[in-house]
């Protein structure tokens, strides 16, 4: 499934929300995470090809977050807390 299929049946917030691109890359790493339950979902027992599916989609979730926290929830870091 591709970004533009994710997004066209989910009702998008305002563009100029903050949270707007963390909202995006959250529903894009949802999106993954379904499609690598269905992969592990038709398999009654472990092997090494499902194994390798799997690993590829949920690295790829992982380095999505990681951008979106070393990125996107950064920017407010360095702001005193009152």
């Amino acid at each position: 499934m591709t970004e533009t299929e994710i997004f066209n049946n989910i009702p998008q917030p305002d563009p100029s929300w903050d949270y707007y691109e963390v909202w995006q890359a959250l529903h894009l790493a949802q999106s993954k995470i379904k499609s690598g339950v269905k992969v592990i979902l038709g398999q009654e027992q472990a092997n090494h090809d499902t194994d390798q599916k799997l690993k590829e989609i949920l690295e790829a979730v992982v380095e999505e977050l990681e951008q979106v926290i070393d990125h996107n929830l950064s920017a407010y870091a360095d702001e005193e807390i009152y």
